[in-house]
């Protein structure tokens, strides 16, 4: 009777992790379409400006909002790792045991847990996994992983594919 899988590391949440998360799992749009939120505010607010008598400080206020909307696409990894490196869980030591029911991950200010009924579609990336469920998707770094733990997902992938 073959034992049951189980495996368990930890690892720090530094910028090299999160730069592999978003380098993998993101997928970047720089189309006009990206910007169009940001267009339309700057738009909005140079009508004000020029057609209403609403004070300029609102007006203002919505191009430049505007302007931060757009910077906050063009510049789209800086600012996620930026947001991610000011965050409770920056640095911390998280513990992420896979086995046979789940995926889980402890941290001081996370506590997950993903089954593998509730994983959709498990897809391969360059540097490691990305799992999808209805919740949205996760990212599980490779360079974390033991050659069985990467076998074990992979086989969890095959058997979501059929």
């Amino acid at each position: 009777m073959p034992t049951p899988f189980h495996y368990s590391t930890s690892y720090t949440l530094d910028k090299s992790h999160f730069s592999e998360t978003f380098d993998e799992s993101i997928v970047e749009v720089n189309s006009i379409k990206a910007y169009a939120k940001s267009i339309g505010l700057m738009l909005v607010g140079f009508a004000i400006v020029y057609f209403t008598d609403l004070a300029p400080y609102f007006a203002w206020f919505i191009v430049v909002l505007g302007i931060v909307e757009a910077l906050s696409i063009y510049f789209k990894r800086s600012w996620w790792l930026a947001r991610q490196m000011i965050s409770q869980a920056a640095n911390t030591k998280l513990t992420l045991t896979i086995d046979e029911d789940a995926i889980r991950s402890t941290s001081q200010s996370v506590e997950s847990q993903i089954s593998w009924e509730e994983i959709t579609k498990i897809e391969k990336t360059k540097q490691g996994w990305l799992l999808y469920h209805p919740s949205g998707r996760n990212y599980l770094s490779g360079r974390c992983l033991s050659d069985e733990a990467n076998e074990f997902i992979s086989s969890q992938a095959l058997s979501k594919a059929q």
